[in-house]
This record gives structure tokens, C-alpha cells and sequence, in this order.
């Protein structure tokens, strides 16, 4: 059990030093945010020289990188350029928002997927199977922008029953802006959620469904069909626990995917979350702002990795003997 995770952190600390080498050399590569800071039409090349040697972008790039792990084992990812905060600071005020869109949205996509697919694996080849598969399909086929102008289109601009964008009003708990806990909150959440939630729900019906195929069709199964278990305790207490591995998995990485790249539904919503920092700063070349947000989402999905496996042990025993 040590060697296993002894061996995992490794391979995370590995996937940190990887995420920051290939981030911090394409973010210096796209141009020079000395440029964004200072008046061009008016600074002469001595005010730009000096800005390039206050900012440290003087210097060779190894040098800057090392000099950016120096610091962020420190706890120092640098401050904007633009907003003269402390990046990760900056990052963290960010979070509440992304964290709200993400964990609404999962919590329509995982219920109804798991719900969906049970319903066609246990009506395998009936019309109701072929429309949730038909459906799941062309909503995995749907680019999120397209899917996200769909819905303002028709829940903002044809129907007008909710905002086509912002947050909202928000009321503060335990130091952290809430939008759920408002009614204008909650309406602004409606599209911006469904946008990151319908595609999740085709995937985990997709996976739920063929995993109730395949056990449907398990010995076991029949077993308890002879005994004359009635179907929907046959379904819930022993289909389902069966098949909650690969759900459980799929889910926590979705929630993950959902927290690091909701970059193009907080885009278009306007949502003030981490995706949309994350594109202003690349756009305004704040390079501290992108490292800090880069570094977060990579052990986000590290840790998010190790919760999974810790529900492998929960869920399924044999994990545990195996450890």
C-alpha cells in the first residue's frame, strides 16, 4: 500500500512539474505583457527597458522558471500585472463562482444520467433505449458554445424566462458570495449549468446504461430474478452497487473537467469563475494570473484523482483486499 502511494504521488508530482514547464513556456511565447502595461503611444525605450527589468522578464527563460518554483513553494505565484493583486489570491476569489456552476451542474448530471441509463439497460433495444442513446449522442456531438447560444436563444431571448448572462444578486456565507442562495442568483444559474450539465448526462447515461446491460445479463442477476426479487430492488441494491466504480469515476473527473475547463460556458455567460479569468488574463498576457490558475487546476485533478480512489476502496471490496 506504500509503494502504491508513494508511486501515485510521484506520478502527480511528475504531472505538476510537466504542466508547469509546457504553460510557462507557451504563455512567454505569445507576445511581450510589457506592452499591455505601459502606454506605447507615449513610453519611450527606456520606460519599456525598465518595465522589462522590474517585471524580472530581463532574464533568460530557465532562469524565470526556476525562479517561479522558487517562488511558488513559497506560496508565491507573483502579482497581476493587471489587477496589482496577488495572482493566486486572485485565483482563489474565483473559485466560489466556478465552484457553485460545477457542483449545480453535477448535481442535475449525475442523478439524471445514472437514472437515464438504469431506464434503458433495463429496456434494452426498446424505444425508449434507442431515444436516450439517439439523445446522448447528439448531445456529446454538440460544441458547448453552439449548446450555450442555443439555450440563451431559447431560455433568454425567445422565452425570456431567465438572464442570458452574469451572476446575479449573491448574499455572503461563511465569508463567500453565494448565488444560490437568491432567487436572481438562482435564475442566472439556470442556463450556464444545464450548458455543462446536459452533455455530462449523456456521457454518465451512456456509461450507466452498458454497464446495466452487461450485468442484467450476470448469473447473479438471474439469481435474484428466480428468487423472485422484485425489479427495482434487483436494480438498486445489487445492479447499481455493481456498476458505481466506473460511475464514481467518471463523475469525480467530470466535476474536475467541469472546475478547470468551464473556460467556454463562463465565456459565454459572462460568469465571473476561474475559465473566464483564465481567458481575460491569457488574452491580457498576465502571466503570474495564468500560472497561479494552471497550477490550480492541475492539483485539482490530482486530488480529485486521489478522492476517487479512496470511493474505489469504499465501494467495492475487493479493492481493499487487493490493498
Amino acid at each position: 500500500m506504500t509503494t502504491t502511494i508513494i508511486g501515485r504521488l510521484s506520478q502527480a508530482f511528475l504531472l505538476l512539474i510537466a504542466m508547469s514547464i509546457i504553460g510557462f513556456v507557451g504563455i512567454h511565447s505569445v507576445g511581450n505583457p510589457v506592452f499591455n502595461i505601459v502606454n506605447v503611444e507615449t513610453a519611450t525605450p527606456d520606460d519599456i527597458r525598465r518595465a522589462t527589468i522590474a517585471l524580472g522578464l530581463d532574464q533568460p527563460l530557465w532562469q524565470q522558471y526556476f525562479l517561479f518554483l522558487g517562488n511558488v513553494v513559497s506560496g508565491n505565484f507573483g502579482t497581476s500585472y493587471i489587477y496589482h493583486l496577488p495572482a493566486f489570491r486572485l485565483v482563489m476569489s474565483k473559485l466560489p463562482a466556478t465552484f457553485e456552476l460545477a457542483a449545480i451542474a453535477m448535481l442535475v448530471a449525475a442523478p439524471s444520467g445514472v437514472l437515464l441509463g438504469l431506464l434503458g439497460g433495463r429496456r434494452k433495444d426498446t424505444v425508449t433505449d434507442r431515444a436516450i442513446l439517439n439523445s446522448s449522442v447528439f448531445a456529446l456531438s454538440v460544441p458547448s458554445f453552439w449548446l450555450s447560444m442555443l439555450l440563451i436563444m431559447v431560455g433568454a431571448v425567445i422565452t425570456g424566462l431567465f438572464p442570458s448572462g452574469g451572476r446575479g444578486e449573491t448574499v455572503a456565507l461563511l465569508g463567500v458570495s453565494w448565488s444560490f442562495l437568491t432567487a436572481s442568483g438562482l435564475a442566472h444559474l439556470v442556463l450556464p449549468a444545464l450548458a455543462l450539465a446536459i452533455p455530462n448526462i449523456a456521457l454518465i447515461a451512456r456509461l450507466t446504461r452498458s454497464g446495466t446491460v452487461e450485468v442484467e445479463a450476470q448469473d447473479y442477476t438471474r439469481f435474484c430474478q428466480a428468487k423472485g426479487l422484485s425489479p427495482r430492488r434487483i436494480l438498486f441494491r445489487h445492479t447499481l452497487p455493481n456498476i458505481s466504480v466506473p460511475i464514481v469515476t467518471i463523475i469525480g473527473m467530470q466535476f474536475g473537467g467541469m472546475l478547470a475547463f468551464a473556460v467556454v460556458v463562463e465565456s459565454i455567460f459572462n460568469w465571473p469563475g476561474i475559465g473566464k479569468l483564465l481567458i481575460d488574463s491569457i488574452q491580457l498576457l498576465d502571466r503570474p494570473v495564468v500560472m497561479a490558475t494552471l497550477t490550480f487546476v492541475a492539483v485539482a485533478f490530482v486530488g480529485l484523482n486521489a478522492l476517487v480512489d479512496i470511493f474505489y476502496a469504499v465501494l467495492d471490496p475487493r479493492t481493499r483486499r487487493s490493498a
